[in-house]
């Protein structure tokens, strides 16, 4: 391999590991960082706790791909949560809620609703399957008045 390869430091183990499939490949890499950085990151490896640096470096790295995936990506497949947050008496916000669910019946496996105080409800939808419908789905909800916060936990499959 050519020296400036990134592949070329890189060793191939095989490894046997119940959550994987059987001997599935790993990459050994090498690399350099600035030591202000390194160190922020094993003290958030810590706080979240990771007690293994390459189990913490594979989540950073599964982040950085499912985000990159949510943001450019339409043809892919996923999963994820669409976590909202809303007033329930504006607007009848129940009623509209499952009357767009229901549009959207290919991608949702499960809702859950919470009541939480005063007219405030907390709902989780879990998704799964294409990014493009999974989008449409969080932009039709989000344009109804009374939703207060949405946020979607998008993951891909890698």
């Amino acid at each position: 391999m050519a020296p400036n390869n990134p592949r070329h430091h890189a060793e191939r183990h095989t490894i046997t590991n119940p959550y994987r499939r059987k001997n599935a490949s790993l990459s050994r890499v090498s690399i350099s960082l600035p030591s202000d950085l390194l160190s922020r990151f094993d003290e958030s490896m810590v706080k979240t706790g990771y007690t293994d640096r390459s189990k913490a470096l594979q989540a950073a790295m599964h982040y950085l791909v499912d985000e990159y995936t949510w943001n450019s990506e339409d043809k892919t497949d996923g999963a994820g949560a669409i976590v909202m947050l809303y007033n329930n008496h504006i607007y009848n916000q129940d009623k509209k809620s499952v009357h767009i669910q229901h549009k959207y019946a290919d991608i949702i496996s499960a809702s859950i609703h919470l009541h939480l105080a005063n007219d405030n409800c907390l709902e989780t939808i879990m998704v799964k399957g294409s990014i493009k419908r999974i989008r449409e789905l969080a932009k039709h909800i989000s344009e109804n008045r009374g939703i207060k916060s949405l946020k979607v936990n998008f993951v891909s499959v890698v």
